[in-house]
């Protein structure tokens, strides 16, 4: 091995990094996973983050203020999981008031993305 060849192609990462790198992978080794096991895992898992932080991005960008109490009202989305449920399989997003003495909501036949592509 040719241990300055290695020092000067992987100089950009700190002996403590490496250290962390062949503890996972023996971890990983030990586990019955493969590297292509954990890289599928992130790319997953990257997919995830990113869908979350577009409807973050979605919910946050359309202001709708509560006819009620004139705060400004949340998007959410709705029947898309079990804890969603609307009892109206038609309804795909809500406006809900966070003010606990008003909790105005309006209901949707759109998604986020629609609702979204309706206000460009």
């Amino acid at each position: 091995m040719d241990k300055e060849k290695f020092e000067t192609d992987m100089a950009a990462f700190g002996f403590n990094q490496h250290q962390d790198v062949l503890t996972y992978l023996s971890h990983l080794e030990t586990m019955g996973w493969t590297i292509e096991d954990a890289k599928l895992w992130v790319t997953e898992k990257k997919a995830k983050v990113i869908e979350q932080k577009t409807k973050v991005t979605l919910q946050t960008s359309l202001i709708f203020n509560c006819p009620e109490c004139s705060l400004r009202m949340r998007l959410l989305s709705v029947n898309d999981t079990s804890a969603t449920q609307t009892g109206d399989s038609t309804d795909k997003s809500m406006w809900l008031c966070p003010n606990r003495e008003c909790m105005h909501t309006i209901y949707n036949k759109q998604t986020l993305e629609e609702l979204r592509l309706e206000e460009v």
